[in-house]
């Protein structure tokens, strides 16, 4: 054994018996000092280690763990306690607040107006103008078919109004933009106008469901309203029907196209 691998050993194995690691430190004085300095190093790190252990010690590691695990399960129980009951809180005033809707309110308006609080439209949200197509397609999208769309709608968006589908859309006034939602499967019994929080509304039954109305001012509202009546009062809806078969004089059918007209109320 050389040097080199004498070194390796001590700092890997110092007390080791292997014969030509001893035979070596006997043969080589400087490896010998190494080994004496090795061992003073592990003789101090026993000592440090020679600690009276208290009786019982194992025990009262494991007592003390067992407690701490019971306290912290105790206190996730109680936070999650507290947050089923926030969030049960939570909904019971949402519930409430969406059912009994401002005073003078309809119904149908207060779930509009609880969806327009939680679905702001920011201006980096607005366009221009949104193309006919893209509105046309929005009201597709909700099984109502539209002849025309009013100009200046600068939003649009399938939303829901409570348990009812939408389509929410922004438009413009004089004082401000309005918020125009048609809910197209909850039609209402009468127009009604109303106020919340500042804003002037108004629900009008229009086709099949409702169109509400929310802005600071009402100043457009009769306008807006005249737009969307002619716009569903034009809607036309061509159904092709082919019936297979023939006619007594042998000739085939030719296809039948029915047109129903969706009169505004």
């Amino acid at each position: 054994m050389n040097c080199l691998e004498f070194r390796r050993r001590l700092g890997s194995e110092p007390a080791s018996t292997l014969g030509s690691f001893v035979a070596h430190r006997e043969e080589c004085p400087r490896c010998a000092s190494a080994h004496r300095v090795a061992g003073e190093f592990e003789d101090r790190i026993r000592g440090a280690l020679r600690i009276p252990v208290p009786a019982n010690l194992a025990d009262r590691v494991i007592l003390a763990q067992t407690t701490e695990s019971r306290q912290v399960f105790r206190n996730r129980k109680r936070s999650f306690a507290a947050l089923i009951v926030a969030a049960a809180a939570s909904i019971v005033v949402a519930l409430v607040s969406i059912q009994r809707p401002q005073a003078g309110m309809p119904a149908l308006a207060g779930l509009v107006v609880a969806h327009l609080h939680k679905h702001v439209v920011n201006a980096a949200d607005a366009q221009d103008q949104i193309p006919m197509h893209d509105v046309m397609a929005a009201f597709a999208a909700r099984g109502v078919t539209l002849a025309s769309v009013p100009e200046g709608i600068h939003y649009v968006h399938e939303c829901p109004a409570g348990p009812y589908k939408s389509v929410h859309m922004v438009m413009p006034d004089h004082d401000g933009p309005v918020s125009v939602v048609y809910v197209v499967d909850k039609p209402s019994t009468q127009a009604t106008d109303f106020s919340h929080d500042g804003m002037q509304g108004r629900e009008v039954p229009l086709g099949k469901g409702s169109l509400v109305m929310l802005a600071r001012s009402d100043a457009d509202f009769d306008a807006i309203e005249e737009h969307w009546k002619r716009a569903m009062g034009e809607a036309v809806a061509d159904v092709e029907a082919i019936i297979p078969g023939k006619t007594e004089s042998g000739e085939s059918f030719r296809p039948m196209i029915h047109r129903t007209t969706i009169a505004a109320p």
